[in-house]
């Protein structure tokens, strides 16, 4: 089950980082200033509560 996890998450990585150059290159949508602050804030707002979750459910003593 841990390898369908990594496999999975490594894969949804590789995606947004396509996502991101394709956004950055313009082929996808419109991608200005504000946008990346945008998705910097939920990028940050994800790993903060995926960093929470972690530490409260492995690290609990």
């Amino acid at each position: 089950m841990k390898v369908h996890r990594a496999v999975t998450l490594v894969a949804m990585m590789v995606l947004s980082v396509l996502l991101l150059g394709l956004m950055m290159i313009g082929a996808v949508g419109s991608f200005d200033g504000r946008s990346l602050i945008a998705l910097i804030v939920v990028v940050a707002a994800a790993a903060a509560g995926g960093i929470g979750f972690s530490w409260k459910r492995y690290y609990r003593r």
